[in-house]
């Protein structure tokens, strides 16, 4: 009996081997694709439509502050008004909550809904006794309970909505996270898998392995092409409420200074600082957003008054230093302009003060001094704090995203310092660090110099 070719008792066990291998390819990506299902159901089922939900029933509780301080003065002038729209506002502001309180929870998150019904309960009955009053005809008591107890109400409300928000967002970040480590580990076991398959195979399919490496390489490129613009829209996003919430909390503050019982000369100065803080916040937006627009490409005609600039961020820091017990000094003597709008000159020195203030520890010298250094063709500004200084290893990486020290006195999530060294390099210019164990450290960066510039004028510097 003659006995079968060897390649003939392989070639079924070869097929086998290959079908079993795409098989076990196919079960495995299936697997994981479950997981990143769950994972993105979570952010789209859950997380998004809480923060749209917490984020409408924050702006209708604003809404309703507007038309309840518009009822009465309505009614002080004796012109006709109505407590209807403040009802539906503050129906409307009720009902969002309620959706939210009915979404699918994280682990956690209930713990949360406590102060918001605290908060919403007091905002309810504090506008429902403001009404009464008025109704009785007594505005003066509606007035005083609008200004304080009205007040006081909405912002534990908004604080609690924002912790709230922050927590899902942050959910929404791990899920995010989650979802791009499982998405690269099922990439390389696949391409294990696909691998082993082509070792098992007839010699053609030598070529098809080429073939598929080389797509698979394309794919490679495209995946960390959209992951880099993905990274670019994220980062500009953090920048931008980064840069927003600080000018913001100063018109906050303000306001609630001015709702207080005061002299109108030291009413009109707390009015003046709010009012000063959002044209800082219009500033940082246009220009950051026109930044961004330009496609990282600065406007080459934009031009700043590096003392001017400085001179306002510390008249506006002042408050802020003050309050944290921080000496601010401003030591400059120049009189030269740089290349890039006064916003983004604003958001560099702001955030290098701000980081100072965050790590400048609890030594009896608390100090930050600020200076500008007039070069050849650029313009070099240090910001020096008597803090500890870095952490050993932390150097090289603190001006990546997301890295924070260990010292950090006030909340934030690590983009300051990545903000700096964005905006500088895309402006031509760069940044760097100086750390002294025990004596604090000198962050600095370098922006080139308009050459023949003309000094602008504020309105120049702050466009509509």
């Amino acid at each position: 009996m003659t006995a079968r070719p060897r390649w003939k008792v392989q070639l079924p066990i070869v097929f086998s081997a290959v079908v079993v291998s795409f098989v076990a390819a196919t079960a495995f990506s299936q697997w994981r694709l479950s997981a990143l299902d769950r994972a993105s159901l979570d952010i789209a089922d859950n997380a998004a439509p809480s923060i749209e939900r917490l984020a409408a029933a924050r702006g209708e509780m604003r809404r309703l502050q507007i038309l309840l301080r518009d009822y009465l003065d309505r009614r002080v002038i004796g012109a006709p008004a109505t407590t209807q729209t403040i009802q539906e506002s503050r129906r409307s502001m009720d009902r969002s909550i309620d959706e939210y309180l009915a979404m699918p929870v994280f682990p956690g998150e209930r713990d949360l809904w406590g102060d918001i019904l605290r908060a919403k309960g007091e905002l309810n009955q504090a506008v429902k006794s403001c009404v009464s009053e008025a109704d009785r005809g007594d505005l003066r008591a509606a007035d005083a309970l609008s200004r304080h107890d009205v007040s006081v109400a909405a912002d534990d409300l908004a604080t609690a909505i924002t912790r709230a928000v922050e927590f899902d967002a942050g959910h929404s970040r791990d899920l995010a996270l989650q979802i791009r480590q499982l998405r690269r580990r099922s990439t390389y076991m696949a391409f294990g898998l696909d691998a082993a398959c082509a070792l098992v195979t007839v010699a053609g399919a030598i070529t098809l392995r080429r073939a598929m490496r080389a797509h698979a390489e394309l794919e490679q490129r495209h995946r960390r092409l959209l992951e880099e613009r993905a990274s670019e829209l994220e980062h500009f996003a953090g920048t931008v409420a980064h840069d927003i919430l600080s000018p913001l909390g100063v018109v906050g503050f303000s306001l609630q200074l001015a709702g207080r019982p005061a002299e109108e000369e030291t009413r009109a100065r707390y009015v003046a600082r709010g009012v000063a803080a959002l044209e800082r916040v219009k500033r940082l937006v246009h220009d950051l957003l026109e930044f961004a627009r330009a496609g990282a490409k600065p406007d080459p005609s934009a031009r700043s008054d590096v003392a001017r600039t400085i001179a306002d961020l510390v008249e506006h820091l002042s408050a802020e230093t003050t309050k944290a017990g921080v000496e601010l000094i401003a030591d400059v003597d120049i009189s030269s302009e740089v290349v890039c709008k006064a916003g983004v000159l604003m958001s560099l020195v702001a955030n290098l003060t701000r980081n100072a203030v965050k790590y400048i520890g609890d030594g009896p010298v608390r100090r930050i001094e600020i200076r500008a250094l007039d070069r050849e063709d650029i313009v070099r500004v240090e910001v020096q704090d008597t803090g500890p200084g870095l952490p050993p290893g932390l150097e090289e990486h603190v001006f990546e995203p997301y890295v924070r020290g260990s010292r950090a006195t006030q909340p934030g999530i690590g983009l300051g310092l990545a903000t700096v060294k964005r905006l500088a390099e895309a402006h031509g210019g760069k940044c760097g660090v100086h750390s002294v164990p025990g004596e604090g450290c000198t962050f600095w960066f370098e922006l080139p110099k308009a050459p023949g510039a003309a000094l602008v004028t504020s309105a120049e510097q702050c466009p509509g």
